[in-house]
């Protein structure tokens, strides 16, 4: 790839990454339907021209919006291919990654704040939007197969007791993180690394020292 081409495509990334946690700022401060195309586009520095290189609607760019803070989330919790881990391991990346959250959650720092898209209301989108309630549940089952992946890992590893269900304790573990954000939102108290320690104690093989 040529020199110019290679800038035009960094060009392109920087002007998507712009617009993007220019949305996911506007999203936070006056949630998911209150801004307008032109208030993203103005606060990013590009114009409706710019936009509609990258998004073919608004809708699509809700749905960028979703993947850019979920995304980084899901891999935090639990990592694809030749980087997956063991179920400890992943439960231990679980805690790390929803502290994070809470950190972004609760911060007023203006800095931070454009990373933070309130689950509440993205879950309220998902009821008016079948793309985005689609590509939501993709995210979930997703998550939900990392941690069957690891959990079947253990048992054959004689680290996870052979009577769990690995597709039940993804199912169950993927349901606490998000119960976790949305408790976390509002302000609710709730211990990650308790949390974290009573799964690895309900599953381990072995009792836990």
């Amino acid at each position: 790839m040529s020199e110019r081409r290679q800038g035009r495509e960094v060009g392109k990334e920087e002007t998507r990454e712009a617009l993007l946690l220019a949305g996911l700022a506007e999203f936070s401060e006056r949630g998911l339907d209150a801004p307008s195309l032109d208030s993203i586009c103005a606060r990013a520095g590009y114009t409706r021209g710019a936009f509609y290189v990258h998004f073919r609607d608004r809708e699509e760019f809700v749905v960028a919006a979703m993947e850019r803070v979920l995304g980084p989330f899901l891999d935090a919790v639990v990592a694809r291919g030749e980087e997956a881990h063991d179920l400890a391991r992943t439960v231990e990346r679980f805690v790390a990654a929803l502290a994070g959250m809470a950190q972004l959650v609760g911060s007023r720092d203006a800095g931070l704040a454009p990373r933070v898209l309130p689950l509440h209301r993205l879950l309220d989108a998902c009821e008016r939007s079948p793309r985005l309630a689609e590509r939501f549940r993709w995210i979930v089952r997703e998550a939900m197969a990392r941690v069957e992946k690891s959990t079947r890992r253990g048992q054959g590893e004689g680290e996870v007791r052979g009577d769990v269900d690995p597709s039940q304790l993804g199912s169950v573990l993927v349901s606490l993180a998000l119960g976790a954000i949305v408790a976390l939102e509002l302000g609710i108290s709730f211990d990650l690394q308790a949390a974290g320690e009573t799964v690895l104690t309900l599953v381990a093989e072995r009792p836990r020292v």
